[in-house]
């Protein structure tokens, strides 16, 4: 285990020391601009895979070799395992709809950590200090609003518009109590949208890549531009350029939707 902690936190281009505030938003950033959000790995462990969240030694194999990071489940969960075998105090809690984060305490006070959102998160949030947070990045605002004792609203919002709002229970659980979630996730219906479409989001430098099935969007703190991507060889060749993955599991992803009524291509 301790080689595979060594080989994690190496790809993160970070070096393993004492668990502090500092080194938790470090390795939140280098997360985030090192490990994509996508969906591509998900359908490929629900078509080839009896368990649902890769360990944490298949996680970095796969994120090392094919360039793979995953949704909410799979980068939380591990990225969670990482921050435990490196001294850090951390819990899960349950996102309303669909998702998952973590809480991380450090030195009695405890943060909202969530890496798996696709969302420019780039530090701990301590929740309870008061009662909204707000933080920017690539164009969006994203705005933390105590509602209840235990709960809080997360917003994201683009223009000054809100276009997705979730809901946190700030009570600890364990991985065990989120096998409902996770197996809900990868439900093979119309209605699970991260199994009905490819969505890979990566930050790098000053840029966040966002593609939505055939349409890219390229932000940077100034300014948004889009690319329609109408051919399979056009989407396929700028998908390897950006996000570095191979060409079996994105055809796979694109048949995997294709059988489902979700045709991207002519």
């Amino acid at each position: 285990m301790e080689a595979v902690v060594e080989r994690y936190v190496n790809y993160l281009y970070l070096a393993k020391e004492d668990p502090n505030v500092n080194y938790l938003q470090r390795l939140i950033q280098h997360h985030l601009l090192r490990v994509p959000y996508e969906t591509v790995s998900k359908f490929h462990f629900f078509l080839h895979e009896d368990q649902r969240v890769p360990s944490l030694e298949q996680f970095i194999e796969q994120l090392c070799h094919k360039q793979w990071g995953g949704t909410c489940f799979t980068l939380n969960i591990n990225f969670a395992r990482l921050l435990k075998e490196l001294g850090f105090e951390t819990d899960f809690v349950r996102v309303h709809p669909g998702h998952l984060g973590l809480m991380v305490k450090v030195a009695g006070k405890r943060f909202y950590v969530d890496v798996g959102y696709g969302a420019p998160i780039m530090k701990p949030v301590e929740l309870e200090q008061k009662k909204r947070h707000v933080l920017h990045g690539f164009g969006e605002e994203i705005i933390f609003t105590q509602k209840d004792f235990a709960q809080f609203e997360i917003d994201r919002r683009s223009n000054g518009k809100s276009f997705v709002k979730k809901l946190i229970d700030w009570t600890p659980l364990s991985q065990n109590e989120m096998d409902v979630d996770i197996q809900r996730s990868y439900e093979d219906k119309p209605d699970n949208p991260n199994m009905r479409r490819i969505t890979a989001v990566k930050f790098q430098g000053n840029t966040c890549f966002y593609l939505r099935n055939q349409t890219l969007k390229v932000m940077t703190y100034r300014n948004l531009r889009e690319y329609e991507m109408r051919s399979y060889q056009k989407w396929r060749d700028t998908v390897q350029q950006v996000y570095g993955f191979h060409d079996r599991p994105l055809e796979e992803a694109v048949e995997f939707l294709q059988d489902r009524g979700v045709s991207l291509f002519n």
